[in-house]
């Protein structure tokens, strides 16, 4: 009986062991495999189960057989090997069930990041390797520097930085292994609140504020970093108009106890100087010594008034008044000589016409000082015109506006000097209280100014090229409903034309082309002698509509690169000029198809007639 119990226990040891087989191919993979080996085990077993037919049918012997425990042992040993092998896989299968939620919650972390990255305004980039050669950025990252992103290439794909921006400190350019993202990633350092400025090659500038940190494994290898960079432009300008509101505010203050007891002081003065220079003999020494005192008092009584100004206070009731003939006024009773171009048709605009009329005598007096000062070889032409623009956020962009102004309608004085200009350092200072760039302030000046302009809810832009002058442009609100009636000859429509400019003097031309630029409202492309403006032509022909050539320039002069361009376009106006000019070159230069000719040195205003001259030719 022992041995049937062992060939039983053997065959049962067998099936269970070919069972687990089959459950084993459902998570282990190659289910064929495991196939054949449950199939091997439950044959073994069928032929045990022959051997048990066999020994029922002869007869089951007494004592054990050897060879019957050796197939339990085995069959005992298969089974263990199948159990163990089936705990092997249930372990895999646990750690690829881990594994698997693993990788879930890694993609559910990185969706959370993205969506975070995507969602936050604050730029941010990710270097995924230590060469900084592979960036991830959020799209405020790329908005910032005004580049679509790597978006075609992947979330990982390598950065290179764009060229029409460079980082800025201290007005130097930063080298690449110096840039805040760089020193995390390669040196492992710190970058906390770093001041840097953007500069896009189109001349804007953006304030930033840089942090960056190096992103570290476990053995505190750095592996990347991130980098942040905070767009403070807009704080610094609230923080610079808060400032400013705050000194305007506190002089304001000042004004104001300056206007109740200086002036009833000064008023007293003036009564008890008067009184007593009736009272003096008619030829008497004292009344020389009265009048000097009178003076005195007469320019406390006005530094008093130009605090007041300075504030936008002592504005008395405005008056409709038509700008031009207010200027003209102006012009008229102080004698500056000035070119005039004063609109006959302008809006009426609402003004003090006293207080206005001081911001005039003093821009006028400014623009003489500035053309007539030291180191000028004789004195500049100062031009005064008025006109009606509608600023826009593009014109809000240019020059130097002390304080915020409301796009719209504006009507504008305009004056403009020949003189030395401004450092684009000092520009920001003029409109301080006693900042003078003369060894010597003499009042306050254009604060004053600009306090009654701003009393008057205008605003003042500034343009000013060191060497070549200044442009001061008031501007008054117009009263709703009037219609723009005006455009000045600089605003030459809507569309800036194009002119291409040829001097081989590289200064000269860098200077025209501003003034082209800024003053006229031109665009310039500029060349350094006749075949590079020619060659600059070919490319395209039509899009210019002036020509402007020095007739000696190497390679090929001015009248020469004029012929070739006119072979290619018949009717294209130009404008010739040198500074070896005979009396007959004007008629020369119109003979060889030039619209007039300009000797050197010219000024700005010559300059802007025969532009005006030859656009108006191209017109026709």
């Amino acid at each position: 009986m022992l041995n049937l119990a062992v060939i039983l226990l053997s065959i049962l040891l067998q099936i269970l062991a070919a069972g687990f087989g089959m459950r084993i191919s459902r998570t282990a993979g190659r289910p064929f495999a495991w196939f054949l080996l449950s199939l091997a085990l439950v044959l073994m077993a069928a032929r045990r189960l022959f051997v048990l037919v066999e020994v029922l049918e002869q007869g089951v012997p007494v004592p054990v057989l050897p060879n019957e425990v050796l197939g339990l042992v085995i069959s005992a040993l298969m089974l263990s090997g199948v159990l163990l092998i089936r705990g092997i896989f249930r372990s895999k299968e646990v750690q690829a069930a881990r594994l698997e939620e693993a990788r879930a919650e890694a993609r559910a972390e990185a969706d959370k990041l993205g969506a975070v990255m995507t969602a936050t305004p604050v730029p941010l980039w990710i270097a995924e390797g230590p060469d900084c050669r592979l960036i991830q950025g959020n799209p405020a990252a790329w908005s910032l520097l005004r580049t679509p992103g790597p978006q075609d290439q992947g979330p990982s794909a390598p950065f290179v930085w764009p060229a029409h921006a460079v980082l800025q400190q201290g007005g130097v350019e930063l080298r690449r292994d110096d840039h805040p993202i760089q020193r995390a990633a390669v040196r492992g350092e710190e970058v906390r609140g770093r001041a840097l400025d953007l500069v896009f090659e189109d001349g804007s500038l953006r304030h930033v504020t840089a942090y960056a940190t190096p992103l570290r494994d476990r053995q505190e290898r750095v592996h990347g970093a991130v980098c942040c960079l905070v767009d403070v432009t807009e704080i610094r300008r609230a923080e610079e108009a808060l400032a400013k509101s705050q000194k305007m505010e506190s002089l304001g203050m000042l004004a104001g106890g300056l206007a109740h007891d200086f002036n009833n002081i000064f008023q007293m003065m003036v009564a008890n100087l008067e009184m007593a220079a009736a009272a003096a003999p008619a030829h008497s020494r004292t009344l020389v010594y009265l009048q000097r005192l009178r003076g005195g008092l007469d320019r406390a009584t006005g530094l008093s008034r130009d605090i007041l100004h300075c504030s936008g206070g002592d504005l008395r009731r405005p008056e409709p008044w038509e700008l031009s003939a207010l200027v003209s006024e102006c012009l008229d009773r102080i004698g500056v000589p000035a070119i005039r171009d004063l609109a006959k048709d302008l809006p009426k605009v609402l003004v003090d016409p006293v207080l206005l009329g001081r911001v005039v005598e003093g821009l006028l007096a400014n623009a003489e000082d500035a053309s007539t000062g030291p180191g000028l070889q004789a004195a500049g032409t100062i031009r005064v015109r008025t006109y009606v623009r509608h600023v826009g956020a593009g014109d809000l962009a240019l020059g130097h506006w002390p304080d915020p102004l409301e796009p719209g309608p504006y009507a504008v004085l305009e004056v403009a000097d020949q003189g030395h200009g401004i450092e684009p350092a000092t520009l920001p200072k003029i409109f301080d209280p006693f900042f003078s760039t003369r060894d010597l302030g003499r009042g306050l000046g254009l604060a004053a100014a600009l306090g009654i302009i701003r009393g008057h809810r205008g605003g003042i832009q500034v343009e000013s090229i060191p060497g070549v002058g200044s442009v001061f442009r008031i501007h008054l609100p117009c009263p709703e409903g009037q219609v723009l009636s005006h455009v000045p000859k600089g605003e030459r429509g809507s569309g800036r034309r194009l002119v291409l400019l040829a001097d081989d003097e590289a200064d000269l031309c860098d200077v025209l082309a501003e003034m082209l630029r800024d003053w006229f409202g031109l665009e310039v492309v500029t060349a350094t002698d006749g075949l590079e403006a020619l060659e600059l032509f070919r490319q395209r022909p039509e899009a210019f509509d002036l020509v402007i050539l020095d007739a000696t320039m190497p390679r090929m002069g001015g009248v020469e690169a004029f012929q070739a361009m006119r072979t290619l376009r018949p009717h294209l106006p130009g404008i010739l000029s040198s500074g070896y000019a005979l009396p007959v070159s004007r008629e020369q230069a119109v003979a060889q198809g030039f619209v007039d000719f300009l000797k050197k040195p010219f000024t700005s205003a010559e300059l802007e007639l025969l532009v005006d001259r030859a656009m108006g030719a191209k017109a026709k």
